[in-house]
């Protein structure tokens, strides 16, 4: 909606351009009027207007003066002035003060409805361009952390990055990093998935964040300093004046996993890298980090690991087949009470003090892949095992302390065991049930006779008749009968109606319906093709 205020001095002059115009046809709206320019500047304080509607000769302000103070206070106003032919100059001088257009007195009503639209135009492209600058000016706002947090991102884990450009951007951040010395130190939360399991994703992304501003506050004390999250670690650039050691940043380690236990009620795991007198070490004192944590995945919760600490070349290190087959023999023999050993032997055969997080968890996710090829082969509900998807199960893995990914390997099997062994029962049972139809398949039974014979209800004999024969008991009784019934056939000596008898139907027209529908031919038929 547009709002006009009309000034003029003459009442009929405003009743006029008020009511000879259906001004809400065209989204206008008369808004305000006054007699004079000292009525029509109070009446601004309270209304806001778009379109000001002058006359110029007006008792105790007049037109040009009015302007004037419009265009100072209200620059966003546009200013029609309606004068007569002789009022031309003052026109003139009104133009100079930022009025829009000007009307010759008197003004016909399609010219000051033309004029009137014209702003309206101009008016509303404004606003339009306006709200998409707002748009642009909020989503540049809000882009500013994201923006931080990349350039950060690039700054450390780039091996050359373009530091000029990414130091301006950090700039804009108000973030400096004004000393000679740089270094970085790694957060990683510990079993990160159980955290995931407990919360929401908004209430993690909280946690990171909070964790991002306990390690910013801790190190600032001491160091500038700057955080940004990678991976779902917190990664911690540290500017000294001179160079530290790895024991000296020890102490602030400490600091922080104690104020992050004590507000956030979690533990982390802190890796630290060299620091070294150039902006370009950040890239290797990072992957000092990272490594010295991976490389002490044995350790286990709440560890403080520095880039000095010795390792092993983890890719010298081998998967241990022999523990693995001997974790698969004790599951198919169902020994469970073997299962943990074997575990805690192939972990042990991994040499997990001195091989990489990455080695132990690969051979960990392998053990899991075999487990669950071993239950594809038995026929077992992998799903009801592992869940619906096995790669979210290795991320899980991923994320999780060696201690908790021994658990959950231990749960695993545990599982595995149990369904092998109902599988094993339920066999035993199943065959009972069809040993005792095909010994009594000429008795008069069905679906509840053979269920209270094994000691299961029928529902459940069902439920195994279409999990292990794919098909129905009575579908299954029916074969048994026809397949007997047709070795009978070949006895010419046997009537139709004996045979039907001896196989266990008593109702010689079923039996024929039966036997057609599951050979095709009726049984004279089927004797007939016999030679």
């Amino acid at each position: 909606m547009i709002r006009i205020m009309i000034v003029d001095d003459e009442e009929r002059a405003r009743t006029g351009i008020r009511t000879l115009i259906n001004w809400g046809k065209y989204g206008v709206s008369i808004q305000a009027e006054a007699r004079d320019g000292i009525e029509a500047l109070e009446q601004l304080k309270v209304i806001e207007i778009d379109i000001l509607i002058t006359d110029i000769r007006m008792p105790e302000m007049d037109g040009l003066t009015l302007i004037e103070h419009v265009a100072r206070d209200y620059p966003h106003i546009k200013c029609v002035v309606m004068s007569g032919f002789d009022e031309f100059s003052f026109a003139k001088k009104a133009i100079q003060f930022g009025v829009t257009e000007y009307l010759l007195k008197p003004s016909r009503t399609q010219e000051i409805l033309d004029t009137v639209i014209k702003l309206a135009n101009i008016i509303e492209s404004q606003r339009r361009q306006e709200l998409t600058l707002e748009k642009l000016n909020m989503g540049f706002r809000e882009s500013f952390p994201l923006l931080k947090e990349d350039t950060l991102r690039k700054l450390v884990t780039t091996a050359n990055p373009p530091f000029n450009q990414l130091f301006s951007i950090l700039r804009l951040n108000q973030i400096e990093f004004p000393h000679l010395c740089f270094g970085v130190m790694v957060l990683q939360i510990d079993n990160f998935h159980s955290l995931q399991q407990r919360y929401g994703p908004e209430d993690i992304e909280l946690y990171k964040y909070s964790l991002k501003n306990i390690a910013e506050e801790t190190t600032s004390t001491f160091y500038m300093c700057a955080a940004f999250e990678h991976q779902d670690d917190i990664v911690l650039i540290l500017n000294s004046e001179e160079l530290i050691s790895s024991g000296t940043l020890t102490p602030l380690a400490q600091e922080i996993q104690r104020n992050v236990q004590q507000h956030l009620n979690f533990e982390v795991s802190i890796g630290i890298g060299s620091i070294e007198a150039s902006v370009r070490h950040l890239n290797i004192s990072y992957r000092e980090a990272t490594r010295a944590l991976n490389h002490r995945y044995y350790m286990g919760l709440a560890k403080i690991v520095d880039y000095t600490t010795s390792i092993d070349d983890p890719d010298h290190s081998s998967y241990p087949l022999t523990e693995e087959k001997a974790i698969l023999q004790a599951l198919f023999q169902g020994k469970q009470e073997e299962l943990l050993n074997h575990l805690k032997e192939f972990n042990n055969a991994l040499k997990p003090e001195s091989s990489s997080k990455e080695h132990i968890v690969r051979s960990m996710i392998a053990l899991v892949f075999t487990l669950y090829k071993t239950c594809v082969e038995k026929n077992l509900n992998t799903g009801e095992i592992f869940g619906d998807d096995l790669i979210k199960l290795s991320h899980i893995m991923s994320q999780s302390s060696l201690e908790l990914i021994q658990n959950l390997l231990y749960d695993l099997l545990l599982t595995i065991s149990d369904k092998l062994s109902n599988r094993k029962n339920t066999n035993k049972l199943f065959q009972s049930a069809l040993d005792y139809v095909q010994t009594n398949y000429t008795k008069d039974i069905n679906r509840e006779t053979v269920a209270r014979e094994v000691f299961i209800t029928p529902g459940y004999l069902s439920l195994l008749f279409k999990q292990e024969m794919k098909m129905s008991f009575l579908e299954y009784l029916h074969h048994i009968r026809i397949d007997k019934a047709c070795e009978y056939l070949h006895n010419r000596s046997l009537k139709l109606t004996e045979i039907a008898h001896s196989v266990g139907y008593n109702d010689d027209k079923y039996f024929f319906q039966v036997f057609k529908k599951y050979t095709g031919v009726t049984p004279n038929q089927y004797r007939n093709t016999i030679n």
